[in-house]
């Protein structure tokens, strides 16, 4: 199957990422960077043995140039059990233009609320990169949060992230090809957590939608073994 246009711009991304390091790089992301000089897992790691980083970010709108992120939340899953005590959760202050009601509806966070413990950029981006490491990253229309992720580190004098990237919304796709009966916003992840049988427990917060879609990928690859009639390599997503 064809990967959409913004997976190939990402792509490209990540491979010229794979250069020497710059000086100039913050010292949390030259530490993150050095650790590509030989990265893991290759893609003929078996995947029931490795790591991976569920990923999601809340934001105050859908605009990558004038949104901003206001949360990043990520799970671990090794093999097929998700780690909840593994977790990575952090806030920024809101920006003075919070993206209004309609934002706030979505994700349920007030604007420097006192109910958050808020990080400044730098701390949160550099605790996000030493969480991550090398391990792959899994996501939902997961370029989005990578974006955002990366124009964020740019901000900050950094380079992009480069980890693997996975995207759930293309496996599920994969596995059922859009068509009459399975129109594009199929790929939902509310549509795919109500066809999976996931509850939508926590909807809309980063760890809330890590979770989910958690779940829906040890779903998907449960039925991506069974398709294949074999263990399931890094490759093969």
């Amino acid at each position: 199957m064809a990967r959409p246009q913004w997976f190939k711009r990402l792509a490209a991304k990540l491979r010229g990422s794979m250069e020497a390091i710059d000086p100039d790089w913050p010292e949390w992301y030259r530490a993150y960077a050095a650790d590509f000089a030989h990265p893991s897992p290759g893609p003929d790691a078996s995947l029931s043995a490795i790591s991976l980083t569920v990923l999601d970010a809340e934001t105050t709108g859908l605009d990558v140039h004038e949104d901003r992120i206001i949360s990043l939340g990520a799970l671990t899953v090794r093999g097929n059990s998700i780690s909840l005590a593994d977790k990575f959760e952090a806030y920024l202050p809101s920006p003075v233009a919070s993206g209004g009601t309609a934002a706030i509806i979505v994700h349920g966070i007030i604007p420097n609320s006192q109910r958050y413990h808020y990080s400044e950029a730098p701390q949160l981006l550099g605790d996000l990169l030493a969480y991550l490491g090398t391990r792959p990253i899994v996501g939902h229309h997961i370029g989005f949060d990578v974006e955002m992720i990366n124009r964020a580190l740019a901000r900050q004098g950094a380079g992009p992230l480069r980890n693997r990237v996975i995207d759930t919304a293309v496996l599920a796709q994969r596995l059922q090809p859009a068509g009459y009966w399975s129109p594009p916003q199929a790929y939902s992840l509310d549509t795919l957590a109500k066809r999976y049988r996931i509850p939508l427990s926590d909807r809309h917060t980063a760890l809330g939608d890590c979770y989910i879609t958690a779940v829906l990928w040890l779903k998907l690859l449960t039925r991506l073994a069974a398709k294949l009639n074999r263990d399931l390599r890094l490759s093969d997503v």
